[in-house]
């Protein structure tokens, strides 16, 4: 969508919607109603909030091993916790079942500089963790 677009389809809604809804909602809007998927704001550690949808830049400082557990509903589960942090601070990007191997497939290591977009955040017991979840995508950069 150009920026012109855009820019329009948000003063209309802002209209049809009486100042009711802040401008990042009225954008968020504007792209679904186009069949478009807004991406998730870009944050930094210090910024996370439990169970919000972000895009973050993080580097790698410790790679655990995978652990293997029993499902509540049946099943095996595995999961693989990554250290990271930014210039802000540190967290965890829990990796879980398929995306424990993203490690070896991605050729992963200490120092690694990814790009988690769309993922989620989850405040623990342990911290704040970052998982990738089904519409997520972890990247290196």
């Amino acid at each position: 969508m150009r920026p012109e677009e855009l820019e329009s389809a948000i003063s209309e809604l802002r209209k049809e919607f009486g100042g009711l809804l802040d401008d990042e909602t009225l954008r968020r809007i504007a792209f679904e109603e186009r069949g478009f998927t807004m991406p998730a704001p870009k944050k930094n550690v210090a910024e996370l909030k439990d169970r919000e949808e972000i895009t973050i830049e993080l580097e790698v400082t410790k790679i655990a091993d995978i652990k293997e557990f029993e499902k509540r509903t049946g099943g095996r589960g595995r999961v693989r916790n990554l250290n990271v942090r930014d210039e802000t601070g540190n967290c965890r990007l829990a990796l879980w079942d398929d995306d424990v191997d993203l490690v070896e497939k991605m050729e992963i290591q200490v120092g690694t500089k990814l790009s988690c977009s769309d993922c989620f955040v989850k405040k623990t017991d342990f911290g704040i963790d970052v998982t990738k979840g089904k519409n997520g995508k972890i990247d290196k950069i």
